[in-house]
């Protein structure tokens, strides 16, 4: 059926609609920061196969002034869950950052949004972070000329200690994964309600197994194997990158992780499970059981648990052990535990 050009024209519209409400988002956001400017831009590279690669940058006010030419910042890179490039902007983050800030709780920083390539899963770019997705070699990419070319366009700092690693949900495993395995690259990582899974593929069951079928179809079977091989599943779960790291291979790596008791994707056992294999194991990590808290950005305690992590990463930031810093004293009561402002 051959549409009319009044019916082109509206579904050209309805297709656009979504880019717009985003920038519009992002203009009505930045109109609010005290603290921060907001940049676009795309990265060029060779891992990126459809679409393109792109992010969104908080540069601290001043950033672009003569005065600070020879100074460099430390700088965040943050993976977005699976409701998309557009979440920290638009569900608070940006408000979080911008407070903490002019708060004092944390220095002057950098956040940068990896924006996946719109044809991985589509227009909200959803990435797992992985190589061998259809549209990247996002793993590869984010260790490499991501990093290379923000650093060349921006004032930002090339020492893994002033370079940090975020995410949530789909991003939270992701940020932990990449971290755990590139620990020369990033000296910090933060997650919040990471998709943690089995360290063994035969325990799968249920969603996770539903949606790891799904994945291995994008092409990321390159890195798994399909069917699932134990031993290249193991080099990519958190679970099981904690168990086979020494700590020495991870040393200097500032661990945070977080997960709420009322998660609706049952995320928290598992980031429990993941924080005693740290500690069997000899890792120093700060891990937060959020109690009532729920998943990612549909959780009320989302923004005091961001609170939370930016404190972390500000701590590591200043060459301070953020995990000793933040960790309750045992004969703290929870009134007295340090915490961000918002945290309760």
């Amino acid at each position: 059926m051959r549409l009319t050009f009044a019916a082109s024209c509206a579904l050209s519209l309805l297709a656009a609609l979504p880019a717009q409400r985003e920038g519009r988002n992002r203009a009505a956001n930045e109109q609010k920061l005290q603290h921060f400017t907001i940049e676009t831009g795309t990265v060029t590279s060779t891992k990126v196969r459809e679409g393109e690669a792109g992010y969104e940058i908080y540069l601290p006010k001043g950033h672009g002034d003569e005065a600070n030419k020879d100074k460099t910042y430390p700088w965040v890179v943050w993976l977005s869950g699976f409701g998309g490039n557009g979440e920290f902007t638009n569900r608070g983050g940006a408000q979080v950052l911008d407070a903490m800030r002019g708060d004092g709780k944390i220095q002057d920083l950098a956040v940068v949004i990896y924006r996946a390539p719109s044809g991985q899963g589509g227009r909200r770019g959803r990435s797992l972070d992985m190589n061998g997705e259809a549209a990247c070699d996002t793993e590869d990419l984010l260790c490499s000329d991501f990093l290379d070319q923000l650093q060349k366009k921006y004032r930002l700092a090339g020492d893994r200690k002033q370079r940090a690693l975020m995410g949530v949900s789909a991003g939270g495993f992701g940020a932990l994964k990449i971290a755990l395995r590139h620990p020369d690259v990033f000296g910090v990582v933060a997650a919040h309600s990471a998709a943690i899974l089995p360290a063994d593929p035969n325990e799968l069951g249920g969603n996770a197994e539903g949606q790891v079928q799904r994945a291995l179809r994008t092409g990321i079977a390159k890195e798994l194997g399909n069917p699932i091989d134990p031993v290249k599943w193991r080099a990519h779960m958190p679970l099981a990158l904690a168990e086979d790291k020494k700590p020495e291979d991870l040393q200097g790596l500032q661990i945070y992780f977080d997960a709420g008791t009322d998660d609706d994707y049952g995320f928290c056992p598992p980031n429990e499970q993941l924080a005693k294999v740290f500690a069997d194991k000899g890792h120093k990590h700060l891990f937060r059981k959020v109690e009532g808290g729920g998943h990612a950005w549909s959780s009320p305690s989302m923004a005091a648990n961001l609170a939370v992590s930016l404190q972390f990463v500000g701590l590591a930031f200043a060459g301070k052990d953020a995990v000793a810093e933040l960790t309750p004293k045992p004969t703290e009561t929870k009134a007295d535990a340090p915490k961000a402002d918002g945290g309760k």
